[in-house]
């Protein structure tokens, strides 16, 4: 049968009580083992609040870096969302800085960096082996356009008008020109086309279309018809062109048309 220890305890304690019990030597003896036991039962009972208050400090500690950890979690996430939101509007604002590099902003038509850009892909592997664009130079035309007499329209409508009259004139110049190639402002009062056609009559033939179409023009200004009219230069690839050279011919052409009198197309 097993002993309850409060019972063996109060056994103890009631023989150590009795005055003829504590002469005899096993009296001693139980009440030395008494005192030791005491002692052992106190230090197991320090050694549990101490085992207590470390396991209650030991997880105290860990809901509080837990706490922090959720807190620094949280802070990542938005930080994230943050980078998130600024890598789109990063690459949103790069997109526009590249379109407004590459884009004239008062024609919206290619800048001159953009159609330079086009001719010298065009040119890039004009040394080198390559089928794809040798085709293309073969097929290359540049025209210079220049509108003839601009500087008298600013003069007498003023520049507000000047620019009306170029947005209006690169529509309809991008309207003939179309999927033939590449219309861009080349600056001032002049464009640049990148033509694709086969042959420079193809050429010559499309720009007259477009001078007449521009000559056949007019504007309403307070009452006032604005006419004007474009001088062409025109000058087809050869083989021993580089960039620099087909684009000083299409140059020469559009001073000789401008010679000629104006309002027409000249090769070069």
């Amino acid at each position: 049968m097993k002993t309850k220890l409060t019972e063996l305890e109060k056994q103890v304690e009631d023989i150590l009580a009795v005055p003829e019990d504590q002469s005899h030597p096993a009296g001693k003896v139980l009440s030395q083992l008494w005192s030791v036991s005491q002692e052992q039962w106190e230090r197991m009972e320090r050694l549990t609040r101490l085992s207590d208050s470390y396991q209650e400090m030991m997880i105290q500690r860990e809901k509080t870096l837990s706490e922090r950890f959720d807190k620094h979690l949280r802070q990542l996430e938005k930080m994230t969302r943050i980078s998130d939101r600024y890598q789109h509007s990063l690459r949103h604002l790069n997109l526009e800085l590249e379109k407004t590099s590459l884009i004239d902003p008062l024609t919206e038509l290619p800048n001159r960096r953009m159609v330079m850009k086009r001719l010298s892909q065009a040119f890039e592997c004009q040394q080198e082996d390559c089928s794809q664009h040798k085709k293309t130079l073969a097929h290359l035309s540049v025209a210079m356009i220049d509108i003839d007499y601009f500087k008298r329209v600013n003069d007498e409508f003023g520049h507000q008008v000047g620019d009306d009259v170029l947005v209006a004139l690169g529509k309809l110049m991008q309207g003939v020109v179309e999927d033939h190639g590449m219309l861009g402002r080349w600056g001032g009062e002049e464009f640049l086309v990148a033509l694709n056609c086969s042959e420079l009559d193809c050429s010559i033939k499309l720009m007259e279309t477009l001078r007449q179409k521009v000559k056949d023009f007019t504007l309403s200004i307070e009452g006032k018809t604005l006419e004007t009219s474009v001088s062409v230069g025109v000058a087809e690839y050869h083989d021993t062109d580089s960039m620099d050279s087909l684009l000083s011919r299409a140059d020469s052409a559009l001073y000789e048309a401008k010679s000629q009198g104006r309002n027409r197309v000249v090769s070069g």
